[in-house]
């Protein structure tokens, strides 16, 4: 049974009727035949190696510029790389066509700043550090606030590593275009407070680090610090010491000038240029650059401070060790933080720092805790560095005490141990100056030594002019510091004995110090027998004080003046017994300073025979130019 059922189930299954539904549609017959058909292409495209591009520019892989700024906005990472890289390439091939298609380059590159992969944004940097110093400032000025505006979007980027780089670029852009990107400082500057805020918004004021710069490594923070030194000194340059060294000594500094100064000695060119007296534009926007890079400076001491001081606290501990290496970061630290006060202070104060400060006072209390910093270890570039640090604090000393009338007892207590240092360091002991002090620490300590003698009492006035007297002597005679310490003290001679008072000047001139002033007035003629012709900057200065002693001041008495005229012989011509005439440097001297030489005899008083003598000698062997010749002829 179960068998004849299974076969009558296969025998209808051969007949099986199919029933149609509605929607669906009809099967297929079983022997019917498939036409439908697919077809596929290879796409091959052409490969620029091989194509004809003579009329155009390419770069060594015979791309053209069009071709990688397209590379530029491929997804693929590897293929923007390749394009910034033959995009270099095809500057470096092309140079005239930087200038040229300036445009296009920029724009279509700036936008890698926010790149998410770390090497393109490398390669990027690389090829704007290779690029852009080959541009003027002008030419890159009207690209600059694109690039800066997504320089400021990687400072505030998500990503740790696009916020790093950002300052890379920045610092690019500030060394090519200095004046453009300091223009757009209110844009960049509050990146710079969100990248370096330790305020996290607390109502009472408290310094919690905010999460963003506590996870900050050394490294990082040093990097971001660097930057943000670089683009404040940039941006207060207005403000910014003059090139001239000496720039705390000018006129204007020292006190306000009378009108008859302003006649007979302008500190500025035009100074009467707002009158408009010829018809020229009196419209001065000098003045108003200055007062809002002031407040601007003011503001960013205010938002880096917190910041600055919490860095300080906690890389200052590394001086209790003992033992600090030049590359110790805390080290690299404590010195980037004093750089960065150092800017906002020489451009938020003139001379002196006000005592309703809330920040530098209090830092200053905080640096004299362990001042004068101090290290075991013996390492001469962490001893450069631990100068620097001392000096620039001796100079935040100076800007603090010439801001009170009166220094409070703990200041008064800095201010001595200040002192000290400063009579330290210009120690002159055989081989320690040489050593320790180099020229560019030199330079940084003249101001805070000329704030402090101006502020200090008689007695501490006298023992620091006197340290840099007896610096002068001993500096080494091809030194730059040479020519800038005996411009220093020729100015305070000059401002101390002229003939006229100088309006405002302080007064040093103590009975011992005009002793000392006159002995080393005295001596310059010995110095410029030394220096001969080895250093024609000091030489120059030397020539320039004794002729200013000998027309303005009143320093030398008749017997200084007699001793001052047998030494100037020795300059031109002198008889030795035994050997005959025996010329000085004069011969050697360039025709501006033989002048100058001359005009010092010419203002002596009642000059000597011998002196007369000794200068006809020099002028009949030296074969000097006409106008020489004639001053000489008046002297003798």
């Amino acid at each position: 049974m179960p068998r004849a059922s299974k076969k009558k189930q296969k025998k209808a299954e051969d007949f099986k009727k199919v029933k149609l539904k509605v929607g669906k549609k009809k099967a297929p017959a079983s022997n019917a035949t498939d036409t439908s058909f697919t077809a596929r292409a290879i796409v091959v495209s052409a490969q620029s190696i091989s194509a004809d591009k003579r009329a155009l520019l390419t770069n060594s892989r015979n791309h053209t510029l069009k071709e990688l700024l397209a590379q530029l906005r491929h997804y693929s990472v590897v293929t923007r790389r390749d394009g910034i890289a033959g995009l270099e390439d095809f500057v470096k091939l092309h140079p005239a066509a930087l200038r040229a298609e300036l445009g296009p380059i920029v724009e279509a590159s700036v936008r890698l700043i926010i790149d998410a992969d770390a090497g393109v944004r490398r390669q990027l940097l690389r090829l704007y550090t290779v690029v852009l110093p080959e541009l003027e400032p002008r030419e890159l000025a009207p690209f600059v606030p694109l690039a800066v505006a997504f320089t400021c979007s990687a400072m505030t980027h998500i990503a740790e590593g696009i916020r790093a780089d950002a300052v890379r670029f920045l610092d690019v852009l500030a060394d090519t275009a200095p004046d453009a990107v300091a223009q757009l400082a209110p844009r960049v500057l509050p990146g710079f407070f969100s990248m370096l805020d330790t305020t996290a918004g607390a109502a009472d004021g408290s310094t919690d680090a905010n999460a963003r710069t506590a996870l900050l490594t050394q490294a990082s923070r040093l990097a971001i610090m660097r930057s943000c030194r670089k683009f404040l000194a940039v941006c207060t340059r207005p403000l910014a010491p003059a090139a001239d060294a000496l720039w705390f000594m000018a006129p204007s500094r020292i006190a306000p000038a009378t009108p008859a100064e302003l006649l007979f000695f302008p500190d500025t060119s035009a100074p009467f240029s707002a009158l408009n007296l010829f018809g020229e534009a009196a419209t001065d926007s000098a003045p108003a650059a200055a007062a809002a890079v002031r407040t601007q400076s003011v503001v960013a001491l205010a938002r880096l401070f917190p910041f600055l001081q919490a860095t300080w606290v906690e890389a200052v501990a590394v001086f209790s060790a003992g033992r600090i290496g030049a590359d110790d970061l805390s080290l690299e630290l404590c010195a980037q933080v004093m750089l960065i006060l150092q800017v906002l202070w020489r451009s938020a104060y003139t001379d002196a720092i006000s005592p309703q400060d809330p920040y530098l006072p209090a830092f200053l209390h905080q640096c004299a805790v362990l001042f004068p910093f101090t290290s075991n270890d013996g390492d001469a570039a962490a001893e450069d560095a631990i100068l620097a640090l001392n000096v620039r604090v001796c100079e935040l000393a100076a800007l603090v005490r010439q801001g009170m009338a009166e220094p409070d007892v703990e200041l008064a207590r800095v201010l001595r141990r200040v002192i000290r240092f400063v009579l330290q360091t210009l120690d002159p002991k055989p081989g320690r100056v040489a050593r320790t002090l180099r020229h560019e620490h030199f330079v940084e300590l003249l101001p805070a030594i000329w704030r402090l003698a101006r502020c200090a009492d008689r007695k501490d006035a006298d023992r620091l002019l006197t340290a840099v007297m007896r610096y002068s002597s001993v500096c080494p005679l091809s030194s730059p510091s040479k020519a800038l310490c005996i411009r220093f003290l020729a100015r305070i001679v000059d401002a101390q004995w002229a003939r006229q008072p100088v309006h405002g000047a302080p007064d040093l001139a103590g009975s011992q110090l005009s002793e000392l002033a006159t002995a080393w007035v005295l001596g310059l003629p010995k110095l410029l027998w030394q220096l001969r012709d080895r250093n024609i900057n000091a030489s120059a200065a030397a020539a320039d004080t004794l002729r200013m002693v000998c027309q303005r001041t009143r320093l030398l008495d008749e017997t200084s003046a007699d001793t001052l005229q047998t030494s100037l012989s020795t300059l031109f011509c002198v008889s030795v017994p035994g050997k005959g005439p025996v010329h000085g440097p004069f011969r050697l001297y360039p025709p501006a300073l033989q002048q100058t030489v001359l005009e010092i005899v010419a203002c002596c008083p009642a000059r000597s025979p011998r002196l007369a003598q000794a200068v006809r000698a020099a002028i009949a062997t030296a074969a000097p130019a006409r106008g020489i010749q004639v001053l000489a002829a008046e002297i003798g």
